[in-house]
């Protein structure tokens, strides 16, 4: 993995805190919570501009990005966040890192 595509991860997990942070400065009523700890219910209720950057770095988190076990943002984009939304509105208690496998098996059929 190159030096711009580790920039460009640094990017968007730095874009997810920021919009994890106002998103919780402004609703009073909800609790602060981080992609490692988030429900699907949580993942679900999210702005969905915002679900790509969250399922990224759930899908990369831990990876040590050898063996082509990575999975791309435009990929994340495009397949994983519908793939995850159609698994996390099936298990709402789920924790979201919990489907990680389940996402990551389908995108590789």
């Amino acid at each position: 993995m190159n030096k711009f595509s580790l920039a460009t991860a640094g990017i968007i997990v730095a874009a997810l805190v920021t919009s994890v942070s106002v998103n919780a400065a402004t609703e009073t009523t909800k609790t602060n919570v981080t992609p490692k700890g988030m429900s699907c219910q949580e993942f679900v209720d999210l702005n969905p501009q915002t679900m790509a950057p969250v399922a990224f770095w759930v899908l990369n988190e831990d990876e040590d990005f050898k063996g082509g076990d990575y999975v791309d943002f435009q990929e994340t984009e495009t397949t994983a966040v519908p793939l995850a939304v159609e698994l996390c509105k099936k298990n709402p208690q789920s924790e979201l890192s919990k489907i990680k496998d389940e996402i990551k098996k389908e995108l590789s059929k």
